[in-house]
């Protein structure tokens, strides 16, 4: 069977894009229920997709004989890959015509911060930018040539949501364009920035949201938005419990608390926000949660 436009994803996004794209997309390549339950993939589909053409993989590596012999017995012009967060072989790159395309958003331009995370470690590292790039898969991660490239603003109230948010715009976008390109057979590449270094972000894990009382009220700031929903979120220890900490604003960057120490709630108010401490200054924490029932104590510290 040919299929013309296939689209790869397991995600929430995944299905936005369907909703916007369905009189285009031809073939849904999703994973199967069981490998689904596998991994713990943040911003997953929970619901079934709203779509009736679908290919349920049963790898997320496509190394099942299930997956190698789809794609071998039938057709493909071209891929689009909305949240699928595993290399494609080369043995299906090969089985599309025209290719399968991706995106990526690095902070610098590609080929700096490939890997994984990107735009978590983009807020993290306290970029003001990052480049989304929707380009051509190859064997290696991030590694192809560029379709579109487009600069995105971080603003300072910006958290992994908001910034995500603005990534998917763009992505759709640019999927409008690469389909009317397609259809025109108008595909133009470029070869990503030969003058940048090649770096690679590493994997974040539930631990990397643990924050660190000897960094700064900003860089605390960076890690809670970097790390919030659909994130697992940054966590502190409070009476060996911990909290999560999804939203959270500096309150100030000079030590209005000087009695007080790091760590330290130094502030309560009704709605049970509170304050605490920082090296050089303090943040307001307005949403968190406890999987315990916690009474937060004015003058207990966090760790």
């Amino acid at each position: 069977m040919k299929y013309k436009i296939v689209l790869f994803g397991v995600k929430e996004e995944t299905n936005l894009i369907i909703d916007k794209f369905k009189s285009d997309i031809d073939l849904l390549v999703t994973l199967s229920p069981e490998e689904k339950s596998k991994y713990k993939i943040s911003g997953e589909r929970k619901n079934k997709f709203s779509f009736n053409n679908i290919f349920y993989s049963d790898s997320y590596k496509f190394s099942s004989s299930k997956c190698l012999d789809f794609f071998k017995k039938n057709k493909f012009d071209l891929g689009i890959v909305v949240g699928w967060q595993r290399l494609i072989p080369q043995e299906i790159l090969d089985c599309f015509k025209i290719g399968i395309f991706g995106f990526h958003a690095s902070p610098m331009g590609l080929p700096y911060g490939k890997g994984r995370s990107p735009a978590n470690w983009s807020l993290i590292l306290g970029f003001n930018h990052v480049f989304n790039h929707f380009f051509k898969y190859d064997s290696k991660a991030d590694n192809g040539k560029i379709y579109k490239n487009k600069k995105i603003n971080i603003l300072p109230w910006d958290n992994i949501k908001s910034l995500k948010e603005k990534i998917l715009l763009d992505q759709i976008n640019s999927i409008k364009d690469l389909i009317r390109d397609y259809n025109n057979d108008n595909i133009k590449l470029s070869e990503q920035n030969k003058s940048i270094f090649e770096s690679f972000f590493p994997k974040r894990s539930l631990e990397d949201g643990k924050i660190n009382f000897t960094n700064t009220t900003e860089n605390i700031y960076n890690l809670i938005r970097g790390c919030s929903y659909p994130f697992p979120g940054a966590f502190v220890d409070y009476n060996n419990n911990n909290i999560t900490i999804w939203e959270a604003y500096p309150f100030s960057y000079e030590d209005l608390f000087p009695n007080s120490k790091v760590g330290q709630i130094v502030k309560i108010y009704d709605d049970k926000s509170f304050i605490f401490k920082t090296i050089d200054g303090s943040i307001l924490v307005k949403k968190w949660e406890s999987k315990n029932k916690l009474n937060i104590n004015l003058g207990k510290q966090l760790k």
